[in-house]
């Protein structure tokens, strides 16, 4: 009985993996990093914006996909980018 009943809790945990695993995507995403001047309280400013919004886009993945960020700086300065 322990016998059969570890069998079926191994082939049950073997399904999951699997249906996990065929369910997983690569979801690929492309960040262009540009300067965007903005009016904010009457005056203009230049800020660093990601595909030209602020804040940038928002990136959407289920757990067991695959991220790839392309990110191309299309701004004079040196940037950073934090997850």
């Amino acid at each position: 009985m322990a016998k059969s009943l570890s069998a079926l809790f191994l082939a049950c945990g073997l399904a999951l993996l699997a249906f996990s695993m065929a369910s997983a995507a690569v979801v690929e995403h492309s960040l262009y990093i540009q300067n965007l001047t903005v009016n904010h309280l009457c005056g203009e400013q230049v800020v660093t914006s990601a595909n030209g919004s602020l804040p940038g886009p928002t990136i959407s993945v289920h757990e067991g996909d695959t991220l790839v960020v392309h990110v191309f700086n299309q701004s004079p300065y040196n940037i950073s980018i934090h997850w």
